[in-house]
């Protein structure tokens, strides 16, 4: 699906990183949390991130922190837990390198994507850019320079997608296949689904099964090209 798509003409990808483009949502939900706790205190498990509202970095501490400290976090807290996050993710990379590896597929894909003068790609992820940025360096997919919308810019995934769509529909005005969001989520696709876009879910299993449950109709384990 992804290559018979790619293929077409005028066609916009917007791209999850976490789960779809690489291995890494469990490893960066451990780091997360991780540095939320080194700054707020220990809790005794980490949240099920299906109970918050906006399931974004900027949208999780938000509301965790109204919940547990009965206020926002403030803009040095905020900042402490970025720098101990990176920290945390570049510490893991080193120990287990595996979780920042691209999907099968995945560096083919975009070659062809980037050799295709008819269609765009970029990256809307619920994660911070800086974050982001660190990732796609760590796959090595920062070669393709794709444009990064993230939880620095809204709190809610929707809105980041579609400011991910805005910066593609400045290059690319005659869309006539649609956006595609690729994600590997419930709420990426319930985000696709509240902006009438298209959807493939990249996910196996248990997961592929709650996607389809929840109305996904198109969902592949990986990105290699299928027959």
């Amino acid at each position: 699906m992804l290559w018979e798509w790619a293929n077409q003409r005028s066609s916009v990808y917007i791209l999850d990183i976490d789960g779809t483009l690489m291995p890494s949502a469990e490893i960066d939900n451990l780091c997360f949390w991780q540095a939320v706790f080194a700054c707020f205190g220990d809790r005794d498990s980490l949240p099920d991130l299906h109970n918050f509202r906006h399931v974004t970095d900027t949208g999780i501490l938000n509301e965790w922190c109204v919940l547990e400290l009965g206020r926002p976090p403030r803009p040095d807290e905020i900042v402490k837990i970025k720098q101990d996050f990176l920290q945390l993710l570049e510490s893991a990379a080193v120990q287990n390198p595996e979780h920042f590896s691209p999907l099968p597929g995945v560096i083919e894909w975009l070659q062809a994507v980037s050799q295709n003068s008819t269609v765009y790609a970029g990256i809307a992820t619920g994660g911070w850019e800086h974050s982001a940025r660190l990732k796609l360096r760590l796959a090595g997919l920062d070669r393709f320079q794709l444009t990064v919308a993230s939880s620095d810019d809204a709190e809610a995934r929707a809105e980041i997608m579609q400011i991910a769509a805005n910066q593609s529909l400045t290059q690319h005005d005659d869309v006539e296949s649609g956006i595609t969001y690729v994600g590997d989520g419930l709420w990426d696709l319930q985000a696709s689904q509240s902006l009438g876009w298209n959807f493939i879910g990249i996910a196996s299993g248990e997961q592929a099964g709650q996607l389809s449950k929840a109305g996904a109709t198109r969902i592949q384990a990986d990105f290699r090209q299928t027959s």
